[in-house]
């Protein structure tokens, strides 16, 4: 019996079965996927080109040449990767605009998939008092802002801003006129009941940030955005009136 036990275990096969199983275990135990290469790789379907080229089609009632099809391919591969860049920075923490979007893409997608008995009115009231914040809208400001370029006023860049603080200081409000201080602007200068958010495109998240929080009728300095440094004059902040159930009902 012995012998016939040793003759089995030195069969060739036999040890190429026990390798395999060896390494497959030593691998579940200890290995990882390599899950930052899949990250760093952007696939994109024969199916998604085509759904591509349909929306092209459908918005400009022809189909998309070669070359539009490979811009639209790259548009949708730059999107994917700064999606990924984004989730990976942690953006889309804390923001309920975001929060918001991806409640909603959830009930469309789960309207087909399940039969929702109708809320009562008591269960809808409910429901809204205690999500109250999802359907806020946003609050509104109206600023003006004077830039100071750091690439060209360099070290010189807060003390400049500092004394043109005190100049528009004394000046008050600019009243929509074009204030004569700091140095072109390769965006606007005025921002005219404008979100949070719509800051935030234009200007960055630190920027908006501050803006939201300053007192109208002041300017304030220095504020700092991902372009230099800034001195903002709010003149109105409008902050957005509490939601009412029958407004969001539908």
């Amino acid at each position: 019996m012995q012998s016939r036990l040793t003759d089995f275990f030195k069969e060739p096969l036999v040890q190429f079965l026990l390798l395999g199983a060896c390494i497959y275990g030593a691998y579940a135990l200890f290995g990882t996927p390599d899950d930052e290469e899949s990250q760093r790789t952007v696939y994109i379907s024969e199916a998604q080109i085509t759904n591509l080229s349909a929306m092209w089609e459908k918005r400009w009632n022809r189909p998309p040449t070669e070359t539009e099809l490979v811009g639209l391919v790259r548009a949708y591969m730059r999107e994917d990767i700064l999606y990924r860049e984004a989730i990976a920075m942690g953006l889309d923490n804390d923001d309920h605009i975001i929060r918001r979007r991806l409640a909603q893409k959830l009930e469309f997608l789960t309207n087909d998939l399940v039969q929702m008995q109708e809320p009562s009115d008591e269960e809808l009231t409910a429901y809204f008092e205690e999500n109250t914040e999802l359907f806020r809208a946003p609050d509104r400001v109206t600023f003006a802002h004077v830039f100071f370029n750091p690439d060209s006023r360099g070290d010189a860049t807060l003390d400049d801003a500092a004394a043109a603080l005190e100049r528009l200081q004394a000046a008050g409000d600019p009243n929509g006129e074009v204030v004569e201080e700091g140095d072109r602007f390769m965006l606007q200068n005025y921002f005219v009941e404008a979100s949070e958010l719509d800051v935030r495109r234009a200007m960055g998240s630190g920027f908006a940030d501050s803006v939201m929080q300053l007192e109208s009728g002041v300017w304030h300095g220095p504020v700092l955005s991902g372009f230099g440094t800034h001195l903002v004059f709010v003149s109105e902040f409008e902050p957005a009136p509490p939601p009412e159930l029958a407004d969001v009902r539908d």
